[in-house]
């Protein structure tokens, strides 16, 4: 369970990573416009989602301002968007 843990936190990161470098000096009319950015940004998103759903309870609980079930909740709501 550590190892899945480890690589979920991985996943997390590097996906908000990707999600900062995708977006950093774009507006929000450049996301609007651009299929690949918005596509982009939204496969990070569900990575996230995806991601937390591996993370045991106390390691969630020791983030309590994050909202992880709207977190667990986007992917599927972006998958069938």
């Amino acid at each position: 369970m550590a190892r899945e843990f480890r690589h979920a936190l991985d996943d997390i990161l590097e996906a908000i990573n990707g999600i900062q470098a995708a977006v950093a000096g774009k507006t929000l009319a450049d996301y609007q416009g651009d299929w690949v950015l918005k596509h982009a940004v939204q496969r990070g998103i569900e990575i996230i989602s995806e991601a937390s759903r591996a993370l045991p309870h106390e390691v969630k609980a020791l983030q309590p301002d994050i909202p992880w079930r709207q977190v667990r909740t986007i992917g599927n709501v972006l998958r069938h968007e």
